[in-house]
């Protein structure tokens, strides 16, 4: 049985990243989705990080077919 997968490409998400002892909030989009570990490949400015599952927080779903 498969699970569905609980971000799609384009949601607006946010998470914590912590690098050299600093923790920052970012905010991105979300690109891809890799199964073999279960994280999200997210958009932030001009760079991308690759994010587990369980460390995102959904700030907006995409909503598809919404521009014509």
């Amino acid at each position: 049985m498969s699970k569905k997968q609980p971000f799609n490409v384009g949601d607006l998400v946010q998470f914590k990243h912590n690098h050299l002892k600093v923790t920052s909030l970012k905010t991105g989009i979300v690109l891809g989705h890799n199964t073999n570990n279960n994280r999200f490949k997210v958009k932030v400015n001009k760079k991308d990080y690759w994010v587990s599952e369980d460390k995102i927080k959904l700030l907006s779903k995409v909503v598809k077919g919404a521009s014509k």
